[in-house]
């Protein structure tokens, strides 16, 4: 039953804010799929684990647990927000679903910035560094026994790049000299590559030169799945990443979740400029996660 102008101004908080949190559960944020959800506590968290999982041993004699690598890596919070005002002559003249429309889009303005700066960091990881100290994408990554290993290229995305970054990836080992099993499946590139990618992926040809003028068949159809993503605009760099562990390439890190206020008639807002305010607040951050689930190619 819709609101009538008598109702409104008693419901219109309550009504608004079941509009803004089911428009927020709606959107789908492309950051879900690169970056793991992490809860905090405090004002900062450090992550002393990272990169510290031991492969697993034949039990012969006693466990060894192992402890803690030297790595220290903090991500701390920020607080975020974002609100509108309400004429209050927009409300005594019923237009409820304009407001409604303005609050839905407020919910999707707070999933879009987790993107923004989930993707953010995908583009700044060349020269950012991460838990070993190094830049997140670099050359010379080591830790124990590993080698020195590299998740950097600097190559234009093609067949031939592309492949080299997969094979780079599934050779990584851990600080005891372990293959760590990782399968890269996720392309992430701009806008400005998206044709590229999506040939190399979704062509049943080779997208090279065929030998002999004879065609043969993309073994890149299918390898990875695609995602544009408009926050890395304006850049030929390409990025291939590992999605399905536990840790992803980024952590989001979650310290008080969105939460959805207004200031109505009874407000100083109300009161003095007749005006309601409605607004989203949080608290997070998103930081580096496991270098190995990601190599980064920069070519601009």
């Amino acid at each position: 039953m819709p609101l009538t102008k008598s109702d409104a101004p008693h419901l219109l908080e309550d009504g608004l804010k079941t509009v803004f949190f089911e428009a927020l559960e709606a959107t789908i944020g492309d950051f879900e799929r690169i970056a793991t959800i992490v809860p905090s506590e405090s004002d900062e968290e450090t992550y002393p684990w990272l990169g510290a999982v031991p492969s697993m041993r034949e039990f012969k004699d006693e466990r060894m647990p192992l402890g803690l690598l030297e790595h220290s890596y903090a991500i701390r919070n920020k607080t975020w927000e974002s609100s509108i005002a309400v004429e209050r002559e927009a409300i005594e003249d019923d237009k409820y679903g304009q407001i409604r429309l303005r609050v839905q889009s407020l919910a999707r303005e707070a999933k879009r910035h987790m993107d923004e700066l989930v993707f953010s960091l995908l583009k700044g990881g060349f020269a950012t560094t991460c838990y070993d100290g190094q830049n997140f994408f670099d050359t010379d990554h080591t830790s124990g026994d590993s080698g020195t290993q590299s998740n950097k290229g600097t190559s234009a995305l093609d067949a031939a790049s592309l492949q080299a970054a997969i094979t780079a990836m599934m050779k990584f080992k851990d600080d005891k000299g372990k293959f760590l099993g990782i399968v890269p499946d996720l392309l992430v590139v701009a806008p400005d590559l998206q044709w590229s990618a999506m040939e190399l992926l979704e062509s049943t040809y080779w997208p090279g030169e065929q030998a002999n003028n004879k065609l043969a068949s993309n073994v890149l159809k299918g390898k990875l799945d695609l995602l544009v993503s408009p926050y890395l605009t304006d850049t030929n760099d390409w990025f291939v990443l590992s999605t399905k562990g536990i840790i992803k390439p980024v952590i989001l890190q979650s310290r008080m979740p969105i939460e959805f206020a207004a200031l109505e008639a009874d407000s100083e807002s109300g009161f003095m400029r007749d005006q309601y305010i409605y607004g989203v607040r949080s608290r997070y951050n998103a930081g580096y996660g496991l270098w190995q689930m990601a190599y980064g190619s920069q070519v601009s």
